[in-house]
C-alpha cells in the first residue's frame, strides 16, 4: 500500500498544476468515430449505447501519459469497458488496449469491473456499480497504470506498454452503458 499511495499522490498532484481537457463536448461525437454495430448517441451531457450490438466509441487524438476521468452508468446486463494506449483501429481488443472493464456480473468473476482484462486480474477491490453513476480515474505514467473506481484502488498495473494510444469505449451484447464528464489531464 505504500508503494501505491505515494505514485497516485504525486499524479494528482501533478494533474492539479496542468490543463484539463473535456474529451466530450456533451452535444456530439465530435472528435470521437465509431466501429462495430454498436448505436451511439450523444446529447444532454452523455454518450449512450442501447441495446444489442458489439462496438466501440475512439477518441480521434492519441494520449501517452495521462489522468483520464470519467463517469459511467451501466445496467446489469451491459459488458463495458474503458481501452487506453490503443493504437491498432481495425483491433480494439484487450490483447491489443488496456482495457479497464466495467462488468460487475462478468462471467469470469476475476475479470470484473475494476480489472485490467488480462492483466490485472482479478482487481484489487470489488466495488458495484449497476444501476448508478459511478467514476474512474485512471493514471497513466510510463509503465506504470492505476485504475480507481468511487475512489477505490481496484488496479495497478507495473510494466505497460509506454507507447501513446487513443482511447475507446465499449458496448457489448446487450443492455445500456452511459458516459459523461470526460476528461484528460495529461501528465
Amino acid at each position: 500500500m505504500r508503494r501505491i499511495l505515494p505514485g497516485l499522490l504525486a499524479s494528482m498532484l501533478l494533474a492539479g498544476c496542468m490543463s484539463t481537457t473535456p474529451l466530450f463536448n456533451g452535444e456530439n461525437l465530435q472528435g470521437w468515430w465509431t466501429t462495430g454495430d454498436a448505436q451511439w448517441q450523444a446529447g444532454n451531457g452523455q454518450i449512450v449505447a442501447r441495446g444489442d450490438g458489439d462496438g466501440y466509441i475512439a477518441s480521434d487524438s492519441s494520449y501517452g501519459d495521462f489522468l483520464l476521468s470519467l463517469e459511467f452508468w451501466v445496467d446489469a446486463t451491459t459488458n463495458s469497458g474503458v481501452y487506453i494506449r490503443c493504437r491498432d483501429r481495425a483491433r480494439i481488443h484487450p490483447e491489443t488496449c488496456y482495457e479497464i472493464n466495467i462488468w460487475d456480473d462478468h462471467p469470469q468473476p476475476d475479470a470484473r469491473t475494476g480489472s485490467i482484462v488480462f492483466k490485472v486480474m482479478p482487481p484489487l477491490a470489488q466495488v458495484l456499480t449497476v444501476g448508478r453513476w459511478n467514476r474512474y480515474e485512471i493514471v497513466a505514467r510510463g509503465a506504470r497504470i492505476e485504475a480507481r473506481v468511487n475512489g477505490v484502488l481496484t488496479a495497478v498495473l507495473e510494466d505497460a506498454d509506454e507507447r501513446a494510444g487513443f482511447i475507446a469505449l465499449q458496448h457489448a451484447e446487450t443492455g445500456t452503458v452511459k458516459f459523461r464528464n470526460i476528461q484528460l489531464t495529461p501528465l
